[in-house]
């Protein structure tokens, strides 16, 4: 394959090797070649069809879903443009444009963070797209196609087409210009720090930010980073420079945590000052995992992020304490989430799952009421969260409310298990199991209108979380 550079720095016209005779020919592009380039693997192949004149464009999808494209064109013929968007690019904010044909061969290769768009050149065009990142339309984003500050001069292109004029979408002529356009895409690898990586949340977020394609991740546990040693954690921090933190570590043994009150603060206190000293000292935004044990769930109806907090319990007052030292840094998200389970590591439905195969009933508390999250569907939104800059506090959990009786009885039902489930009061569990606990919010029922509000997408029901991770357990054999 012959690789000529444009005059955009990453972009590349292609122009794959014919082998052909009388018959026709073949031609080929290897998965090496692309990946060579940057393009990190086909995830979707598209195409369009398109009469003459018709411009579409210029597109983009925001991070963390933002696309790297391989365009071609099968039928007719196309001038295929693109804009480098990448602030931090020498040849920001300049264009190319290639005729792409299918008697001349060439593809063209559009890196992440640019605006792509065409005008078809005949009838009957068809136009092909290989991406390697998941459509998302409502991160659909663009620029004005005939911006002024881009230089594009369309008039020369329609007259020396034959193109009398260009039919666009509505949404294509009212997009705002590049100056005006609120997304930053940069040339350099974002880089990511993840405290607690070896537990349920942190070992997601990593999984997450490979699956689009990141590759400056420092996903860290107790023993490669100690956050309460703050030398330590300015030292690591510094070194990495991370553009963003995603604070997961945390003292989580909520009974455990009344009788070991300086140790918990350490951690969850202590800490997470030192994270956030070190953020500020590189910049970085810090996304904090709060919880809703910060409330006493004595309130009728749903808990909004406006609420007075009024913890009840060592963790509780913890981590709401961790939060007021997050809001030091201005580029802060913290999201308060619930009743978590995935994968790596243990939770209340692995625990189910696991007694039913021993216990034929269990008694289970149904007079606390909260929302079970899957750190599967909590850590795309947390990723997709860090490339705003919608800072705040946001109730963060799965759609839907039970309570753990209920949520016990689904886990049973849907999993083909015949463990009766017996609903009792918190009173009469610890009564009947001579345990001490500490306080439990009775109503953790987590209003989620402020993350809507905010453009983010609500996660799915829990119940459907709850069917996906059950599923994921047998494929991976964990329970």
């Amino acid at each position: 394959m012959n690789k000529i550079e444009t005059n955009l720095k990453d972009c590349y016209i292609l122009e794959p090797q014919r082998f052909g005779d009388e018959r026709g020919y073949f031609e080929s592009v290897t998965k090496e070649q692309l990946e060579e380039l940057g393009f990190k693997g086909i995830y979707q192949v598209s195409n369009s069809k398109s009469g003459k004149g018709i411009v579409r464009g210029l597109h983009f999808q925001k991070d963390p879903y933002c696309q790297a494209k391989v365009v071609r064109c099968h039928r007719g013929g196309v001038l295929d443009v693109v804009v480098d968007m990448r602030k931090d690019s020498e040849t920001y904010g300049q264009y190319t444009s290639v005729e792409l044909t299918p008697e001349n061969g060439r593809m063209l290769y559009v890196p992440r963070g640019f605006a792509h768009g065409f005008v078809a050149l005949s009838d009957d065009t068809l136009f092909e797209y290989y991406v390697d990142n998941k459509y998302m339309p409502r991160m659909e984003g663009g620029i004005l196609w005939n911006d002024p500050a881009l230089g594009i001069n369309w008039d020369e292109i329609f007259e020396k087409y034959g193109i009398d004029e260009p039919v666009l979408s509505a949404k294509d002529k009212d997009r705002n210009t590049l100056a005006e356009c609120d997304v930053e895409f940069l040339r350099r690898p974002k880089r990511y720090l993840i405290t607690g990586c070896a537990g349920q949340l942190g070992h997601d977020i990593a999984l997450e930010l490979q699956e689009r394609g990141e590759t400056e991740i420092l996903a860290l546990d107790r023993n490669e980073m100690d956050i309460t040693d703050k030398e330590q954690v300015m030292k690591v921090v510094k070194g990495f420079k991370p553009d963003v933190i995603f604070h997961c570590a945390a003292w989580t043994a909520v009974d455990k945590a009344e009788d070991e009150v300086e140790a918990v603060e350490k951690v969850n206190v202590e800490g997470t000052k030192n994270l956030v000293d070190a953020s500020i000292e590189v910049g970085a935004k810090i996304i904090y995992m709060s919880s809703d044990y910060v409330f006493d769930g004595k309130k009728e109806g749903y808990y909004t992020e406006e609420d007075q907090v009024n913890p009840m319990s060592v963790y509780g007052r913890t981590k709401f304490e961790g939060e007021e030292e997050v809001r030091r840094n201005p580029n802060h998200f913290i999201t308060r989430i619930s009743w978590v389970f995935g994968l790596n590591g243990n939770n209340f439905i692995k625990t189910m799952l696991k007694l039913s195969d021993s216990k034929t009933e269990l008694n289970v508390v149904d007079d606390q009421v909260g929302s079970p999250t899957y750190t599967v569907d909590l850590a795309k939104l947390l990723v997709e969260m860090a490339q705003t800059d919608k800072y705040g506090t946001y109730n963060v959990n799965n759609e839907g409310y039970c309570s753990w009786a209920e949520f016990a009885k689904y886990i049973m039902e849907s999993n083909g298990k015949t463990t009766k489930i017996n609903p009792v009061t918190t009173e009469e569990y610890l009564e009947l199991t001579g345990t001490k606990q500490a306080y439990r919010p009775r109503n953790s029922k987590l209003s989620k209108d402020k993350l809507e509000a905010a453009g983010f997408e609500r996660l799915p029901s829990w119940q459907d979380a709850t069917d996906r991770y059950c599923k994921e357990l047998k494929r991976v054999k964990k329970y």
